[in-house]
């Protein structure tokens, strides 16, 4: 084959890009109005998608901001809720202890009213025990005085002074004299024997 120059090629190619568009012309122009026709629609369905995701994402981050709103103002209320309710506790609380401690205070005077007052009358009480254990002594030994008197003074029967001691002993013993045992005593005939004067 003989040497080619580059004109002849240049020439050989020029005829074949003709043969070429002859043959696939249209083809090749259908396919590139296509290639277009999908890159347009492949850009457009870029443009949409971004535009469509800045739509999702402004309605999320206005959703989220929403409820991190809601949120929040539930944690408030809920918040000061707690703080009502422990400020609630804190006072009944309060007002328990102060009921109680007036309640023990009330009880502690009224107790020391009671054992006062029950002081006082215990020593009321033994004074005036002590006040009649005097005045029984006193009268005890009046009669005691006016009987050794009477002894001698006068002559007294054994009978008699038999009686009269177990009267003073039913008498330092605190019982009074049994009246049926007083009779029996008064209607007994006394004996005639004289004790002698001290």
């Amino acid at each position: 084959m003989p040497d080619i120059t580059k004109e002849e090629i240049r020439d050989r190619l020029g005829n074949i890009d003709q043969i070429r568009d002859i043959l696939f012309g249209p083809q090749l122009r259908e396919y590139d109005t296509r290639c277009d026709k999908i890159e347009s629609d492949i850009s457009r369905m870029q443009q949409e998608t971004v535009e469509r995701i800045e739509q999702v994402k402004l309605a999320l981050s206005t959703e989220l901001r929403t409820a991190v709103d809601a949120l929040d103002k539930k944690l408030k209320s809920l918040s000061l809720t707690s703080q009502n309710d422990s400020s609630d506790i804190r006072q009944l609380v309060d007002r328990l202890n102060k009921k109680f401690s007036t309640g023990i205070e009330a009880l502690d005077k009224a107790v020391d009213s009671q054992t006062n007052t029950i002081r006082q009358d215990l020593s009321q009480t033994r004074e005036k025990l002590q006040e009649d254990v005097r005045t029984l002594r006193t009268h005890i030994f009046e009669e005691l005085e006016r009987r050794f008197s009477l002894l001698r003074e006068g002559k007294v029967s054994r009978d008699e002074m038999a009686e009269f001691m177990f009267e003073l002993g039913l008498k330092l013993k605190g019982s009074e004299f049994v009246p049926a045992l007083k009779e029996a005593v008064g209607t007994r005939e006394y004996t005639d024997i004289v004790l002698k004067e001290q």
